[in-house]
């Protein structure tokens, strides 16, 4: 009985990594646009775990940032204080500038849900961008990205 779990598992994980796995744009740490010369527009920052942890040094947090530039160009970033998220940055192009109620980002957990338990958190950010109403981009940004690479990773290996 132990092999089937185990088997039902690692195909779940299987079907996990493939559905995840084009969730974002990232762009290597060579390419990493620098902010300093842009305007932060929307930052929202989540903790998926503070309730269920207990020491204070255990708390995860997911931040998403969108600034734009003096060209209208908007740039988004994603970071994270875990282990197994590696920084996201994708750019998007725009005609004019945008404001705080241009942009809406959902949170979701890995099974979709838009509230978390301790057993499936926050996990997904799905950032909508638009412009004068008119929606300009709309993407997932994985939180758990590294994991789901260490995952592919094991199943691979077996």
């Amino acid at each position: 009985m132990k092999i089937k779990n185990a088997r039902g598992f690692v195909c779940f994980l299987f079907l996990l990594v493939f559905s995840l796995g084009g969730c974002s744009s990232k762009k290597s740490s060579d390419d990493i646009i620098s902010t300093d010369d842009m305007t932060l527009i929307y930052e929202e920052t989540i903790s998926p775990n503070k309730e269920y942890v207990e020491k204070e040094e255990d708390i995860v947090t997911y931040t998403v940032e969108i600034y734009q530039n003096e060209d209208d160009k908007i740039l988004v970033n994603s970071k994270s204080n875990s282990k197994f998220f590696e920084p996201l940055q994708y750019e998007v192009e725009c005609n004019t500038s945008i404001a705080k109620s241009d942009i809406e980002v959902e949170w979701t957990t890995l099974m979709g849900n838009p509230n978390q338990t301790e057993d499936d958190q926050l996990s997904t950010a799905c950032v909508s961008i638009s412009e004068n109403g008119t929606l300009l981009d709309k993407r997932k940004i994985s939180f758990v990205n590294r994991a789901i690479d260490i995952i592919g990773d094991v199943i691979d290996k077996n």
